[in-house]
């Protein structure tokens, strides 16, 4: 369950492209809201990675690094929704500043797909899997207030 929800998130960060690829020029509101989106996403995301999954695989397996990338592309996201926001793109540079978080998003995609999801489905044990799923469940559920 665990490998299918790294790919669930995969798959709606992905669709947060398509969205803001084909929108409507100049759709600074769809773009701020997309972009915002997009960092609730990859933070829970991050942190699922960072106390349900990356502490219960083997420090060997060589998954360096992708802690890092994960807060890359939730921060390039911010900053993208916050000019988004703003309606303005001063320097012309927010749709290749997009296109940069783009190729970091789909760098982290396809490391954890090619070497994380099969790792899990693999070569960790089956009680590591359930409590890397029950962990990430847990982390992922909304906090009553």
């Amino acid at each position: 369950m665990i490998a299918q929800t790294i790919e669930s998130d995969h798959d709606a960060g992905k669709e947060v492209f398509a969205v803001v690829g084909n929108a409507a020029q100049p759709a600074w509101d769809e773009r701020a809201g997309e972009m915002e989106a997009l960092v609730k996403l990859w933070e829970v995301h991050g942190v699922m990675l960072e106390r349900a999954v990356l502490p219960r695989l083997d420090p060997a397996a060589g998954l360096d690094g992708l802690l890092d990338l994960n807060r890359r592309v939730a921060a390039m996201a911010d900053d993208l929704a916050v000019r988004a926001r703003r309606r303005h793109d001063a320097d012309g540079r927010w749709l290749t500043d997009f296109e940069e978080l783009k190729r970091l998003f789909d760098e982290q995609c396809l490391r954890e797909d090619a070497e994380l999801v099969p790792l899990i489905r693999d070569r960790a044990a089956p009680d590591a899997v359930a409590e890397m799923t029950r962990t990430a469940r847990a982390l992922r559920q909304p906090r009553a207030a």
